[in-house]
């Protein structure tokens, strides 16, 4: 019986099983986006035979991670260590593959027999390179062909296969030229170490960390602070998924609520031959969960071509291959089902709250009157007829005014991380801001302080500060950004303290308002960063975020402390002409190739990690408004079922098709106008939930700017003019005679 009563008003099933499937495609392709990145990360840094990973203690990821090479002859002479390899990881931006994992590996160690050769041979000298499966196709590459690498020219000695999609669509290259390539001599992101009795793992663990109380050993698959983190980007995918599922789960109740009062009579006349009220609520929740599992099942289709379909795209091929797992299926199955629930029980509640006699005497069209102080919008009274049915426009204000909500949320977390890298930049210490080149993700930059000295000399160039920024390991925050400057430096100056004093010597440091009365602290106190303790001298309040939630140290301390020696993350550039500071610029980089300098105007054009924000933001707007969309198509498609008598009556009284048109093009618009002021509020609303999150909320601050709110209102009324064209060409379509027969 479900199937029969869905199939009787087959374009709004169709309509709510498009809502309802885009939601779950949605939790699909994010779930699997979200497991491709975080089990490809985990599978790269586990994907050699060691038994041990030794790295960093103090970092969050073996990216940034930072050993002594010689380390490794200290750990091979200890009795259970079998063998030794030092490891470089780290991504580089390549041509329609903005994070491409390139590990720098012992070719005389274990390890790199992890890379299983199909074609040419192992690496034998300098500047040659071992590509990947999957980057051969990308880049239409053969063995002996040249390969760019950072600006400089690789040979391509083979091509490997290991099965871990992020490896494949990678490249491999010696571990001393991964070192002279981006200026880290002597140095490697970590040791892996393959013991002789597997049995006696942990006890060599032990005995690494307690003679190197700096380093972290740790067995393969073993639960971290890295694998903690990746389980926040699994969340975070699932979390969006789940976002944009509730928006066509609202649909969905709209749907069935409008079959509810579509079929009160029918219920009606069930209830008087005997139904009871729990059979009725068998059968609207029945109906629902039909629809819910009609729409999860197609949803997963859908999923599953949208991945094949993005998998096609080098940029992110590899992070999409055999990330599928049961899991996520079972959890777009259970979210289906879920929402048919829900989306069934008001509905199925109103039906069994109908009392025979008067459910009989029904009469089809809407009821309800226009409240005195309601407004009318142009449209022929939108808003009236919108209040005709205040639940279900209800509904339809809820679900889009959550997509409207979400993509406000976006645009201002996208925004808001502009901004605070505008501050940087404005503060009144730094013209541009250099970064090291050919790094993808600028947590992974490193220049020396000799680039520093000479761009002093220069003869566009006032004033360098050099600044390092890492996250230290400490028990009394899980999360702190520090930053290292010098003191004699311009930079240093940004620092507005509000308590104490400024940082004199080695030991000191100051710690951001936020980070301050998140960890409890005060002028005084001590905080323990790895093995050093040191003395809050002062609280600073910058206005920054990412500033105020973190602390600042001597340089040469958070040199020490990061085992970054004569290292700085980026550098702050004063210019004598600062008017000239594009031109200055372009100069600069061509001397220092080295480095990439940007501006406050080419942050967003020329910095990988904004632009690869901003791809993922379009995306999830997009899938947004589409859901939002066929939510708002739905409504007012139902409506003009619902009025089709009364249509027909006003085409029989003379109205053109136009002017049928403008009356439903302008309730569409209004719902839209509504939606907006709705959404506006759940979308701050949402911002400032994010913001509350542990650990990252308060490096999420939104910030929101005249231009870009005009954008989230002209995409609110495109979709609700879109919305209303399908619901207003039926209308207009009618014939007056069939519809005033219309039941």
């Amino acid at each position: 019986m479900a199937l029969r009563n869905l199939w009787r008003r087959k374009t709004r099933t169709a309509l709510t099983l498009l809502g309802i499937a885009m939601g779950v495609a949605a939790v699909v392709a994010l779930s699997v986006f979200a497991e491709g990145m975080a089990s490809g990360m985990e599978r790269v840094f586990a994907g050699s035979t060691a038994d041990l990973t030794v790295s960093e203690k103090d970092a969050y990821l073996l990216f940034f991670s930072t050993v002594d090479d010689t380390l490794g002859d200290e750990l091979r002479q200890l009795p259970n260590v079998k063998s030794v390899a030092g490891r470089m990881v780290t991504m580089v931006p390549m041509p329609g593959v903005p994070y491409f994992i390139l590990a720098g590996e012992d070719p005389r160690g274990f390890a790199i027999q992890h890379y299983r050769l199909i074609a040419g041979g192992p690496l034998t000298g300098r500047k040659q390179v071992l590509i990947g499966k999957t980057t051969a196709e990308n880049f239409d590459k053969q063995v002996g062909e040249a390969f760019i690498l950072n600006d400089a020219i690789f040979r391509v000695a083979g091509i490997y296969e290991t099965g871990e999609a992020l490896e494949d669509g990678g490249a491999v290259i010696s571990l001393s030229d991964m070192q002279r390539l981006f200026d880290r001599r002597g140095k490697v992101s970590y040791f892996a170490v393959s013991v002789k009795d597997p049995r006696r793992a942990d006890e060599l663990s032990t005995e690494i960390e307690n003679r190197w109380p700096e380093l972290t050993a740790t067995r393969s698959g073993e639960i971290s602070q890295q694998a903690e983190l990746f389980d926040i980007y699994r969340s975070f995918g699932l979390f969006i998924g789940v976002f944009a599922a509730i928006v066509g789960g609202l649909g969905m109740m709209n749907t069935m609520l409008m079959s509810v009062i579509e079929r009160t009579r029918e219920i009606g006349v069930l209830r008087a031959v005997g139904w009871s009220r729990w059979r009725v609520i068998g059968l609207i929740l029945g109906e629902a969960l039909t629809l819910a599992l009609l729409g999860g099942a197609l949803g997963i289709l859908l999923g599953l071509g949208l991945l094949q379909l993005v998998s096609q795209v080098p940029a992110v091929a590899s992070l999409l291959q055999g990330t599928l797992t049961p899991q996520i299926l079972l959890q777009a199955i259970a979210i289906a089902v879920v929402l048919g629930m829900v989306g069934g029980l008001y509905p199925a509640w109103r039906a069994a709250q109908l009392q025979p006699i008067e459910a009989m005497r029904y009469e089809s069209g809407a009821s309800g009157g226009t409240p005195r102080w309601m407004p009318q919008l142009p449209g022929d009274g939108a808003l009236r007829d919108l209040w005709r049915r205040p639940a279900r426009t209800a509904l339809t204000l809820a679900g889009i005014g959550l997509a409207v909500g979400f993509v406000v949320a976006l645009m201002g977390l996208a925004e808001g991380v502009i901004v605070s890298f505008s501050q940087m930049l404005g503060a009144g210490q730094m013209d541009l801001m250099g970064v090291q080149a050919g790094i993808s993700d600028m947590e992974l930059s490193e220049i020396d302080d000799r680039v520093a000295a000479q761009l002093r000399v220069q003869p566009e160039v006032k004033a360098v500060s050099r600044v390092l920024f890492g996250f230290p390991q400490t028990s009394d925050a899980p999360f702190l950004m520090l930053f290292g400057l010098d003191p004699g430096e311009d930079y240093v100056r940004h620092y507005r303290i509000r308590e104490g004093r400024a940082i004199q010597r080695s030991g000191e440091m100051l710690l951001g308002r936020i980070a301050a009365d998140n960890m409890r602290k005060t002028v005084g106190d001590e905080v323990q960063l790895g093995v050093r303790r040191f003395e809050v001298v002062g609280i600073y309040e910058n206005g920054a975020a990412y500033e105020d939630t973190g602390g600042m140290l001597w340089l040469r301390d958070a040199q020490d402390l990061l085992n970054k020696r004569h290292k700085a993350s980026f550098l702050g550039v004063r210019l004598r002409n600062p008017n000239n500071i594009e031109v200055a610029a372009q100069q600069l980089e061509a001397r220092f190739p080295q480095i990439k300098l940007h501006t406050t105007a080419s942050l967003r054009e020329r910095t990988q990690d904004l632009q690869t924000l901003y791809a993922i933001l379009g995306t999830l707007i997009t899938l947004t408004l589409v859901i939002g969309g066929v939510v708002m198509t739905n409504a007012v498609l139902m409506s003009v079922f619902e009025r089709t008598q009364e249509i027909g009556v006003l085409r029989a009284l003379g109205w053109s098709r136009w002017r049928i048109i403008r009356m439903v093009v302008g309730e569409s618009l209004a719902l839209s106008v509504l939606s907006t002021l709705v959404g506006g509020g759940i979308g701050l609303g949402l911002s400032h939930a994010l913001t509350l999150v542990p650990l990252f909320g308060d490096l999420l601050a939104p910030a929101y700017t005249p231009p870009m709110l005009l954008q989230v209102a002209a995409l609110a009324l495109g979709l609700g003019a879109l919305g209303g064209l399908y619901p207003a060409w039926r209308a207009a379509g009618l014939r007056p005679i069939e519809a005033l027969r219309y039941e």
